[in-house]
């Protein structure tokens, strides 16, 4: 199963990359924000795009960062049943889960290119603001966030389907650090376990 292997690493490669590089949308955000903050409040001169453009960065930023947060397995996830459920259980509701996934986001991307398709034929502007921004480009993240989602999508859905039928491959992903690992897998102490377990080691070492 080497190609499914090559397959992941380049799938996961692709949303880990991109996923990096509109990371540092968080800094122009930033950046835009405190220039409307000087202008506003120090030399109440405030502009006329701060706020639009840093709502269409923050938008940008939360469509591309989807395939990302798939890649980490990031999403919320409901474990009432799940959580009872041993490995190939759970990879069998993945599998139906991740299933239902690529055909709902396959919707909506061909939902979402109409849609940025008749922004770009009318040259769509903002009536928001008196700055009057082009809203096509901001439109057309919308198919490529749909579509960069979709892939991920597609190679969780595989990750799934060949764990539940007892299929061995190697996972390019479990060689990660823990940080990086599915929270669902951590166990967590809630502040009685936290105490039994000091209290435990801290008796297990006066008795050495």
């Amino acid at each position: 199963m080497g190609w499914v292997t090559r397959y992941l690493v380049i799938q996961d490669g692709l949303s880990e990359f991109l996923g990096r590089a509109i990371s540092w949308l968080t800094l122009a955000m930033i950046a835009v924000l405190m220039l409307e903050i000087v202008a506003r409040y120090f030399l109440n001169a405030p502009t006329i795009w701060a706020h639009e453009l840093s709502t269409m960065l923050y938008g940008g930023f939360c469509l591309l960062a989807g395939a990302y947060t798939l890649r980490h397995r990031g999403h919320v996830r409901s474990e009432v049943i799940w959580g009872l459920l041993g490995p190939r259980g759970k990879a069998a509701c993945d599998t139906l889960i991740f299933g239902i996934g690529l055909f709902v986001m396959g919707i909506f991307f061909k939902m979402s290119v109409d849609f940025a398709a008749e922004s770009w034929a009318v040259k769509e502007y903002s009536n928001k603001s008196v700055w009057q921004p082009a809203l096509y480009p901001i439109k057309t993240v919308i198919p490529i966030a749909v579509g960069l989602v979709w892939l991920q999508n597609l190679a969780e859905f595989l990750r799934s389907l060949l764990t539940a039928l007892g299929v061995a491959y190697d996972d390019p992903r479990d060689g990660e650090a823990a940080d990086d690992q599915d929270p669902s897998h951590t166990p967590i102490l809630i502040d009685g376990d936290a105490e039994e377990a000091v209290n435990g080691s801290s008796d297990s070492t006066q008795t050495r």
